[in-house]
């Protein structure tokens, strides 16, 4: 005779084991949208506006104002409210320090930012340098004090359950080499494949995706200038900052991007930096775009 125990394991049908495993083999798509980004409406924070799209589940949120302790918590109760969570804080050096300088300001302000992300519950913290403050991996004197800045503040990241993610204008071979410098793992890289191609990598954008896969947590979404959809496959403007003469077409995400991602189970956030003109033409272009990156990703 059976035992309740095993009764209740040879009970459950084949389907619904069937059923289990598929529930748990799909990967979650994660979508927010960069604060910065967004039209502002009198009496309307981020948080609320956010909510009015579906399937928009986060917001990255930046600046010194953060490091504000009422402030954070301010931000934390509209994020509650509006059940729209805080993913991740863009750090703002002050004026005169970058990751190049690195140093104590430097140090202070990312022990500050992960402190903030503790408070609004953000995963991630965005670390940029682009151009003159972003470190020259081909000169020790440039990315050194970067590479040991990043060693100190790895551990405390880790130990807050966050990740440093680092939004650069280097080459993919470069960003390598500047993870395998740190080694440590809570230093990840943030990738922007729009960006990357057009800030002088063409090419690279995509190929980071499919090499990086996993270990980027989370990744900008964006096509260019205000109207233009994710969907959209054009030239983009020059750069003026590229070393590339000519202009480069913008990612192809249905053909080549996401299958990448989706193949890779990617399991980091999407975060769309797409500008908008108006209220009304952020709900209206947003929503179309998380439709179809949910559309890409299912």
């Amino acid at each position: 005779m059976l035992d309740r125990r095993q009764f209740l394991r040879t009970s459950i049908s084949a389907a619904t084991v069937s059923s289990i495993a598929a529930w748990a083999a799909n990967t979650p798509v994660k979508i927010a949208h960069r604060e910065g980004n967004m039209p502002k409406k009198d009496g309307v924070s981020a948080y609320e506006l956010a909510s009015s799209i579906p399937g928009l589940t986060g917001l990255e949120v930046g600046g010194a104002r953060l490091l504000d302790r009422a402030t954070a918590l301010a931000y934390k109760r509209e994020s509650d409210r509006w059940r729209i969570r805080t993913v991740s804080l863009y750090a703002a050096f002050p004026q005169g320090t970058t990751l190049v300088t690195a140093g104590a300001p430097a140090e202070e302000t990312l022990r500050k930012t992960i402190q903030a992300g503790e408070l609004v519950g953000a995963t991630v913290i965005a670390v940029g340098g682009f151009f003159d403050t972003c470190p020259k991996m081909d000169n020790e004197t440039s990315y050194g004090p970067c590479v040991e800045l990043l060693k100190k503040i790895g551990p405390l990241a880790a130990d807050s359950g966050m990740s440093i993610a680092l939004e650069l204008s280097l080459s993919l071979a470069e960003y390598q080499k500047l993870m395998g410098l740190v080694g440590h793992p809570a230093i990840r890289p943030y990738w922007d494949a729009t960006g990357t191609d057009h800030m002088g990598h063409p090419g690279d954008g995509t190929k980071g995706l499919e090499v990086l896969g996993n270990n980027i947590p989370m990744m900008h979404l964006k096509n260019g200038r205000a109207g233009f959809l994710m969907e959209d496959v054009h030239l983009l403007e020059k750069h003026p900052r590229s070393q590339v003469p000519e202009r480069v077409m913008s990612i192809k995400w249905a053909q080549e991007a996401f299958p990448i991602l989706k193949k890779a189970g990617y399991e980091g956030w999407f975060a769309f930096e797409t500008p908008h003109t108006s209220v009304e033409s952020f709900i209206k272009e947003a929503t179309k775009n998380v439709e179809f990156v949910m559309k890409c990703m299912s």
